[in-house]
């Protein structure tokens, strides 16, 4: 700044003034300093103003897996109320491993984000109060319920529950749930499951899935060479149910006449031609946006008391399930 002043002519107190748009400037001398700042090449240092002002006007979102679109669109929803209130994002990404959660989340801290959202599965084992210090923060899509942090998440059995219903209507009645990381959202899609199939006196069955294309694809081929291939499978997430299809179409099975797939998260390639892909809705960007919500009221206010948002699913009925006429 004092480089600009003295490009300009003006006090260093002026050009002070102008970048940081405050109290009354001529229009005269701002223009003689913006046009110098211009030459001069000069960019004002945001870190040394936010550490002087004690608020860094930026929110640090961590996600769990940059590939799956559904963190794409808890993203989207935190810009949709943080971007119009004047804050940027800071995004961290891991490695599904507790270290890296925690240098993710340490990182965000260390920049001096004003509050954190955690899209992500919190490890039991993981001391989150002490690691966020007292920082105002929200968790989307699992609740870890620890005093002042707010949490915003789905009706993950409710929306298991739907559509193991669905495919119990289609006429289907040996229905396989591939499963997911151990977490709070597989826990409870997986109860979901098992609640409609025993209101129905069927059998359950579940075989292990890591959340990934490649943990679909890898299932079903397993069942598919054992000889125990189901009449459908439900899935923990969009991308188990994407490997699934890619698997039957290698084998040659027709969709949904020989296997019906069912995902979750109705991601936009579940909607995809030649996907077609069933998939229950959690509203994630939603998710997103009531979590940015309530993060910027607990910065203003860190006394409140805690909050906890339940998103109601919904079922999205595509080709990949319908139409089943039994073997």
């Amino acid at each position: 700044m004092a480089d600009v002043a003295r490009e300009a002519g003006v006090s260093r107190q002026l050009v002070s003034l102008v970048m940081r748009d405050v109290g009354y400037v001529s229009d005269e001398k701002r223009g003689l300093v913006l046009r110098a700042a211009e030459r001069l090449g000069y960019r004002r240092n945001v870190l040394a103003a936010s550490l002087a002002a004690r608020r860094t006007n930026s929110i640090g979102l961590t996600i769990f897996d940059l590939h799956n679109q559904v963190y794409a669109d808890f993203a989207d929803g935190v810009l949709d109320v943080i971007q119009p209130a004047g804050f940027q994002l800071l995004l961290s990404t891991n490695n599904r491993d507790r270290e890296s959660l925690t240098a993710g989340i340490e990182s965000l801290i260390g920049l001096r984000a004003d509050g954190v959202l955690l899209a992500t599965h919190i490890p039991d084992q993981l001391d989150l109060a002490r690691l966020l210090a007292g920082t105002p923060t929200v968790t989307i899509g699992e609740d870890p319920r620890i005093d002042r942090v707010d949490a915003v998440h789905g009706d993950d059995r409710l929306g298991s529950y739907q559509a193991t219903k669905h495919l119990i209507g289609q006429g289907h009645r040996d229905i396989v749930y591939i499963a997911g990381p151990a977490t709070q959202q597989n826990t409870a899609r997986r109860a979901g499951y098992a609640e409609a199939m025993s209101e129905e006196s069927l059998p359950t069955r579940v075989v292990d899935g890591d959340a990934s294309e490649t943990g679909g694809e890898r299932a079903l081929l397993k069942m598919r060479r054992s000889g125990m291939l189901p009449t459908a499978v439900l899935c923990y997430n969009d991308s188990t149910a994407i490997g699934a299809l890619t698997c039957a179409q290698r084998e040659r099975l027709r969709v949904p006449h020989d296997l019906a797939v069912v995902g979750y998260d109705n991601t936009r390639p579940a909607a995809y031609p030649g996907v077609d892909l069933t998939s229950v809705d959690p509203q994630a960007r939603a998710m997103g946006a009531n979590a940015a919500a309530l993060l910027l009221d607990r910065i203003a206010d860190p006394t409140l008391a805690d909050q906890t948002l339940t998103l109601a699913p919904q079922l999205i009925i595509r080709g990949s399930s319908s139409f089943y006429r039994g073997r």
